[in-house]
Order: C-alpha cells, then sequence, then structure tokens
C-alpha cells in the first residue's frame, strides 16, 4: 500500500591508541535483527509502549503536521495528527490519521496506521485502515491488522537507523507488501517548515506498485519532512506543532 509509511551495514570501526602495540579495532554494536517479508514475527505486549520517541518518528499523542504536495494536477494538502489508538494483536497502539484533500478543498484520502514502540527503540506499524475518494465521494476502503488473514506487523523505523540496512514494514499479501532500505544517513534538506541536518533517507518499495521508489527523508526530533518519487513529485513538511 502506498504511500508507503515504516540494514546491512558495513561496521565502522575504531581503534584506540594505547601505549605500547596498537589495539584491535572493535566493530560497532550491529543493529538488532529486523522482520523481512513474510517473516512471521511474535511480539510480547509487555515489550510496547505507546510512548513512542524514537527520533526519527516520534509520534506523541497531539502532535501535527502539515504537507504540500504540488503537481500539475494542482496542490495536494496533507494532514497528519497523533491520537490514542485501540489495541492490535494485544499491543496498545497510537493511531496517525493522515487526510488529504485537493486544491478545491475535496478530500482525497484518509489513511490510519497504528503504531507502538518496543524496548529497544524500534517503532512497529501494526495494521492501517485506509479510505479513497473522488470529488468527495468514497470510492474505496482497504486494511490490515496483524494476526488477522496472515497479515504479519512490521517496522516503521529502526530504533537506530544506519546505511544498508532494510527491514519489512507491512505484510499483508495482496494489500501491503513494503520494505524500507536505508539510503544515506546524515544529510542536509530544507522545506517550508525548516531546515534540517543529521537527516536519513529511506527508499520504500512494494512487489505491489513495481516500478515505484519512494525516497522519504526523516528530521531528528520531526519525522518525515519530504517523500517524492521524482523530483516532479514531491511532498514537503510545511509545518509542525509538537503537542
Amino acid at each position: 500500500m502506498l504511500p508507503l509509511q515504516p540494514l546491512a551495514l558495513a561496521l565502522t570501526l575504531t581503534a584506540s591508541l594505547l601505549a605500547g602495540p596498537a589495539a584491535a579495532p572493535t566493530p560497532a554494536p550491529a543493529p538488532s535483527p529486523l522482520p523481512q517479508g513474510d517473516q512471521p514475527v511474535r511480539l510480547d505486549p509487555a515489550r510496547f509502549t505507546t510512548r513512542v520517541d524514537n527520533p526519527y518518528l516520534p509520534l506523541a499523542v497531539g502532535g501535527r503536521w502539515s504537507y504540500l504536495a504540488t503537481g500539475p494536477d494542482g496542490d495536494v494538502r496533507t494532514e497528519v495528527t497523533v491520537a490514542p489508538g485501540p489495541d492490535v494483536a494485544g499491543i496498545a497502539t497510537v493511531a496517525m490519521r493522515s487526510v488529504s484533500t485537493d486544491a478545491g478543498g475535496g478530500l482525497i484520502g484518509d489513511l490510519t496506521g497504528w503504531y507502538a514502540q518496543d524496548g529497544d527503540g524500534n517503532v512497529w506499524l501494526l495494521g492501517e485502515s485506509a479510505r479513497d475518494y473522488a470529488a468527495g465521494t468514497l470510492t474505496g476502503v482497504d486494511g490490515w491488522q496483524a494476526g488477522a488473514e496472515g497479515a504479519q506487523a512490521g517496522v516503521a523505523m529502526a530504533a537506530r537507523p544506519v546505511a544498508g540496512q532494510s527491514w519489512r514494514i507491512a505484510y499483508s499479501r495482496g494489500r501491503a507488501e513494503d520494505t524500507g532500505r536505508v539510503l544515506s544517513v546524515g544529510e542536509q534538506v530544507s522545506v517550508a517548515a525548516g531546515a534540517y541536518r543529521d537527516v536519513i533517507a529511506i527508499e520504500q518499495t512494494s512487489p505491489l506498485e513495481r516500478g515505484v521508489r519512494l525516497r522519504r527523508l526523516y528530521a531528528p526530533q520531526v519525522g518525515l519532512v519530504r517523500s517524492e518519487t521524482s523530483a516532479a513529485d514531491r511532498t514537503d513538511l510545511v509545518a509542525y506543532r509538537k503537542p
């Protein structure tokens, strides 16, 4: 399901200069294994919290993000809010809702995702509910929940993303089969909402949308600041309000 909401790494070696022979380099800690493809996972509700404070995907209840996409068919505005969510697969969640409207204010889409953070700091996506509209008329309803009809939760954001790392974002056969891969870290980006450093770039793809590669940029303490498939197809953050 697009927009695709959530890294093999060449480890950096550090060496210390000591008196006498040099110490052997010590590899940086490897990231925790994250789910891939349709790999089943068992999640312990006791290890999860609704306090989602991952620096690259902070989802505090009451937060609000405003986005703008410009294109030949006119502007599309998206308002994102976070509220308490339901229990999914026995795990308490927060609900991130994205409502998109066209240039005339007509409703285009209404997507809600349910998230929780594990004890390591990974943010998990546990399900989604989507409603599509045309000229304000409901045209389609879709969704999935972890644990129902073979659907598996995925990772929306790794605790410590590193270049090359990849993970499953969601798996519900034929509905959501999304994968994320960290392209780079330490980027800089300027959007209407501000200029950001230490940005990470994540590419999201899905076999259900072949040929589509969605590049998403996340800034620390803010979250998603830009999403693009090309220079002509870009959505930028225009305002962010902390709760």
